[in-house]
């Protein structure tokens, strides 16, 4: 492990993943300043290691993290069209996730669903969990590596395409105004004609949203190729057979009545065996980040994947987008 020590308080371990800056009595004050000071360096790390975790910062509270974020990115857009709930605390703050306590969430690279998503995802830690409940991350290019070739030849020259059905109250999963932060149907039109989403009304006010998108993608700095997309997250036959059937059951035996599901590009249906063989790769390059109140994990959205852990105990982890 390559250790570099930049000032007496901060150890920089380059040689771990995720990269670790560990501060001694540390604030958001100090690592603003440690981060203009070394800005080039920190945003190559990231980029091209993919994840950079910062202990001892004390950033655990809702607005010292929307302070963080209004230096850190600026600019950055609302992300709409977000395939699960979450609470939103401000313009830039979201609760990480509100899946159940008790289930794994699974690597996935944020919003690769969608035609807008952000290059950089942002955690902090309000409240750690009593057990469990550890932030994952893992390499992009790695998982691309260890997928069996006929697998991602496949998903290179088709696509993905990932459909949705969302209610608009009272059903599985988001309702399309949650998705969208609106009530105005044009206006979730207009944000989906933008940006590649086919629409289709149904019956009892529920919206189909299709979108086509690559399963692999480039990085655009590095040009490494990376597996960027959440295809098992959308084949819903993964969470086993009783749930699967269960889900069939409430949306009337049909599989196109799901709340989310997927298939290749060119319409054709993706084999179970090629979704396990990805789950088993992305589960044997998870790694936990263990939380302590305070912390920030940085992750490059192209470069890792990220997910979570199942805990017990009361938990808060802080994200936004950039």
């Amino acid at each position: 492990m390559s250790v570099l020590t930049l000032h007496e308080d901060i150890l920089v371990e380059e040689g771990k993943y995720p990269m670790t800056i560990t501060f001694k009595n540390g604030t958001m004050d100090k690592f603003l300043e440690y981060y203009e000071e070394n800005k080039d360096f920190i945003e190559d790390r990231l980029m091209n290691v993919g994840a950079i975790h910062v202990v001892g910062i004390n950033i655990d509270d809702v607005d010292k993290f929307g302070s963080l974020m209004k230096h850190l990115c600026p600019k950055a857009p609302d992300f709409l069209d977000g395939n699960s709930s979450r609470g939103k605390y401000s313009s830039n703050v979201y609760n990480a996730s509100e899946y159940d306590e008790s289930s794994i969430v699974r690597l996935h690279t944020e919003f690769s669903y969608s035609n807008l998503y952000p290059k950089k995802i942002f955690f902090c830690c309000k409240q750690p969990a009593a057990t469990g409940g550890q932030t994952t991350v893992g390499d992009c290019k790695k998982a691309l590596e260890l997928i069996k070739p006929e697998i991602v030849k496949a998903f290179d020259e088709k696509g993905i395409t990932y459909i949705r059905n969302l209610h608009s109250g009272g059903g599985l999963g988001p309702s399309w105004q949650e998705a969208f932060e609106t009530e105005d149907k044009d206006f979730m039109e207009k944000y989906c004609k933008e940006n590649g989403i086919e629409v289709q009304w149904k019956a009892n006010g529920i919206v189909r949203l299709i979108q086509q998108r690559p399963a692999i993608r480039k990085h655009p700095v590095t040009g490494d190729r990376l597996w960027f997309n959440q295809v098992d997250q959308f084949f819903p036959e993964i969470y086993g057979e009783e749930i699967y059937e269960t889900l069939l059951a409430m949306n009337g035996g049909e599989k196109d009545a799901l709340p989310m599901f997927s298939r290749f590009g060119d319409g054709t249906e993706i084999k179970k065996e090629y979704i396990e063989n990805i789950i088993k790769v992305l589960d044997d390059i998870t790694i936990p980040v263990p939380w302590q109140k305070g912390d920030l994990l940085m992750v490059d959205n192209m470069t890792a994947l990220h997910g979570r852990l199942p805990f017990t105990g009361d938990r808060s982890i802080l994200a936004s987008m950039g």
